[in-house]
C-alpha cells in the first residue's frame, strides 16, 4: 500500500459510502445555498436561501448538514465561506444524496435530527471550481 493509498479499506470498488474517491477534511466551514424550486408542492416550507455547516470537505465536493431535505439532482449556487478573513467562493452545487441523521442512528423509526447531504462541486461559468480546488489543496498540505 502507497502513502497515498487513500482507498485502502473502502468498499465499493474505491469510493467510500460518502460516494468520493478524493481525501477529505473535516472542516468548520459554512454553506450558503440559495434553492430555487420556486412553487414546489414537495417543499412547500422550503425557503429559498439556507446557512448549512459544511461537515467535511475534499476537491470535487463536500457534505453539508441542513435542518430540512434537500432535493436530488438538484443544482444550486452556493457561497462557501472556509476561513475568516479569507474570500468566500462561488461555487454551483449538485446535491448528490440526501440522507436523514438521527439521533440514535440504530432506530430507523426515530424523527431525523436533520439532514446530511453530499454535494459535487460543479465547473460553472461564473463560479470558483478553480480557487476552490486551490484553496482544498493548500488546506491539505498544512493537514
Amino acid at each position: 500500500m502507497a502513502d497515498k493509498d487513500y482507498t485502502f479499506g473502502l468498499v465499493n470498488g474505491g469510493r467510500d459510502i460518502d460516494n468520493r474517491f478524493d481525501y477529505r477534511l473535516s472542516a468548520r466551514a459554512n454553506a450558503v445555498i440559495h434553492l430555487e424550486t420556486g412553487d414546489s408542492v414537495q417543499y412547500p416550507d422550503r425557503q429559498q436561501v439556507r446557512a448549512c455547516p459544511v461537515r467535511d470537505l475534499s476537491a470535487s465536493g463536500l457534505r453539508l448538514w441542513s435542518a430540512y431535505s434537500l432535493p436530488v439532482g438538484a443544482l444550486v449556487p452556493a457561497v462557501i465561506h472556509l476561513v475568516e478573513g479569507q474570500p468566500d467562493y462561488q461555487l454551483m452545487l449538485e446535491i448528490v444524496w440526501c440522507k436523514p441523521e438521527r439521533a440514535d442512528s440504530s432506530d430507523s423509526s426515530a424523527p431525523p435530527t436533520g439532514y446530511l447531504a453530499g454535494c459535487r462541486v460543479l465547473e460553472s461559468g461564473g463560479t470558483e471550481a478553480v480557487d476552490w480546488l486551490e484553496a482544498v489543496a493548500k488546506a491539505m498540505l498544512k493537514a
